[in-house]
């Protein structure tokens, strides 16, 4: 009887992991960001979304909000500006500030990390999908012609990015006021973050990598 419940027990758990697996390879991670710049206001929205579990962070003058999300409903409310001032309720021991590290042994560190660095840049650029980079902007410097010599440039930049469809940015000068006010639309896939997370965990298997990492971050002896 024990042994058919432990069996059971082991099958669920590969079930589930396979799952898991299966979700981090087919549903991708979406990244957007909404900010709104007036003469007067500023205010922003940036979302993480994994299916049907996200978290957003929402600030402008007044309200400034951690919000977690399930099926696109808040299910958590957290004021960012509390959670910053709130104490712990224990002092913390002051513990003296740890000499820091030569140079070289910073260089030292990249150099022995960067081919696990470049595999994991190549599977998220791999991964990234742009779908919407849109920006409409009123700008107006103090000197006309500086603002004519900014709108050339965003115009030919404009033109040189046409073919890309997911980009659209309008730039409209004003010659008469100091003025920069607009909105900013930004939308990111991450697709298959399964092959993000496997070179990340095949970096972190190896021993030397983790030393590494701990003697940067001042938790381990220089040259351990």
């Amino acid at each position: 009887m024990a042994a058919t419940l432990l069996f059971f027990l082991l099958l669920a758990a590969v079930i589930i992991l396979l799952a898991i697996l299966l979700a981090l390879y087919l549903v991708p991670v979406t990244v957007s960001t909404v900010a709104d710049c007036g003469r007067e206001s500023l205010r922003g929205t940036a979302t993480v979304a994994w299916g049907i579990v996200g978290a957003r962070v929402r600030a402008d003058e007044d309200v400034q909000v951690f919000e977690v999300l399930l099926a696109g409903r808040r299910v958590m409310v957290r004021d960012i500006r509390e959670m910053a001032a709130a104490k712990p309720e224990e002092e913390k021991k002051v513990e003296e500030p740890k000499p820091a590290l030569p140079v070289g042994e910073y260089v030292d560190a990249a150099r022995d990390l960067w081919p696990h660095i470049q595999r994991i840049v190549a599977a998220i650029y791999r991964s990234l999908y742009l779908e919407i980079l849109r920006g409409e902007v009123t700008l107006g410097l103090e000197s006309p012609a500086s603002t004519g010599v900014v709108y050339g440039y965003c115009t030919a930049a404009r033109y040189a990015l046409w073919p890309a469809e997911a980009i659209d940015l309008v730039l409209t000068p004003d010659f008469d006021h100091e003025v920069f006010e607009g909105t900013f639309t930004l939308r990111v896939q991450i697709r298959r973050p399964l092959l993000i997370v496997i070179p990340v965990v095949q970096a972190l298997l190896q021993k030397p990598v983790r030393q590494r990492l701990r003697q940067v971050s001042g938790r381990g002896a220089p040259g351990a």
